[in-house]
């Protein structure tokens, strides 16, 4: 496993490449997001109906029948009206956004006088708040917001797969050092 350190390499540098494709091309990420959110909504909802359908009819019930039918409806919905999709997303992401700004500035609020982080805290919050509110009422700042958060996620991950391949590569000639040195003895 250890001599295999430049395939976890490799994976690391991917990653970078696409954290940089998605910084570059955030309308394509979230269209895609959004199709494949549509697209496991319905097959979920039809796998549930033809589990519904194939059941014994002392194992059916009704409220399964009900929800994999909206779960259905609800990715045919998706599929169908993909920027109406797109725009929840940035909804939903900028509500996030906007409850981690009111926690962060409540927090820093809270700390500001005792440590001067406090004060880092309040102003990230502040910057969060205004960065939730704008995804949430503009589709352009969701949309960029949306591709910020997933392309530096994708990125770091990236960076610290490369990091732990040099680890493993270390780690593995200090092994292989230590089994050479058994064997001569």
């Amino acid at each position: 496993m250890l001599k295999k350190w430049w395939v976890i390499l490799l994976q690391g540098i991917l990653l970078f490449i696409l954290g940089m494709l998605i910084f570059n091309n955030p309308v394509e990420v979230l269209t895609g997001i959004s199709l494949w959110f549509g697209i496991i909504l319905l097959v979920t909802g039809v796998i549930g109906l033809f589990g519904w359908l194939f059941s014994g009819s002392e194992d059916r019930d009704s409220w399964i029948l009900i929800w994999s039918f909206v779960t259905a409806v609800f990715g045919v919905l998706i599929l169908t009206n993909l920027l109406a999709a797109m725009k929840v997303i940035t909804v939903i992401f900028g509500i996030w956004v906007l409850m981690t700004g009111f926690n962060l500035t409540t927090s820093g609020w809270s700390l500001k006088k005792e440590n001067s982080l406090g004060w880092f805290l309040l102003i990230i919050g502040v910057l969060s708040v205004a960065a939730g509110l704008m995804m949430i009422f503009n589709i352009s700042s969701g949309i960029a917001g949306v591709a910020v958060i997933l392309g530096i996620q994708v990125i770091l991950s990236g960076i610290a797969l490369i990091l732990l391949s040099f680890v493993k590569k270390s780690l593995a000639g200090k092994i292989e050092d230590q089994i050479k040195k058994l064997k001569s003895i």
